[in-house]
């Protein structure tokens, strides 16, 4: 995070200014999405007043004002900039398995019994299929487990 006005050291969260009573920071969207802003915001609801506007595209401005009894806005800042940084790693890393956790649920409701129609595709787990099609291995059909 840059904390020179208007430097473009690191453009993807900037100070754009800051005064006694509020720190206005600038989002690259391109670098960190909407919702990873908003959700970092949202934690930040107990500590500080936040407003987001977008000043231009691919940008989100993001003002914060401390609340009474809220720690140095220096801090907060530098905070918010960490949590940033978290959300927009948890919501790749949820990107990224989407298709597991699908997959996983899929199978805990079609072994509960609790799905009308099986799930889509192969729900069984690939080690357990590699194992059982393995020479020497006599193959069990899922009624027989």
């Amino acid at each position: 995070m840059s904390t020179r006005e208007g430097a473009d050291i690191d453009a993807s969260l900037e100070t754009v200014s800051r005064t006694e009573d509020e720190v206005r920071l600038l989002v690259d969207e391109t670098v960190y999405s909407r919702e990873a802003v908003l959700r970092a915001c949202y934690w930040f609801t107990d500590r500080c007043y936040l407003f987001v506007s977008r000043p231009g595209p691919q940008r989100l401005l993001v003002s914060i004002r401390a609340k009474p009894g809220a720690p140095s806005l220096d801090r907060v800042a530098g905070d918010f900039g960490n949590a940033l940084l978290d959300q927009q790693v948890r919501q790749e890393i949820a990107r990224e398995t989407s298709r597991i956790r699908e997959l996983i649920v899929a199978k805990a409701f079609a072994e509960g019994n609790l799905m009308d129609d099986p799930p889509v595709g192969d729900d069984r787990d690939p080690v357990e299929v590699t194992r059982s099609q393995a020479p020497g291995n006599i193959a069990r059909s899922r009624d027989e487990e």
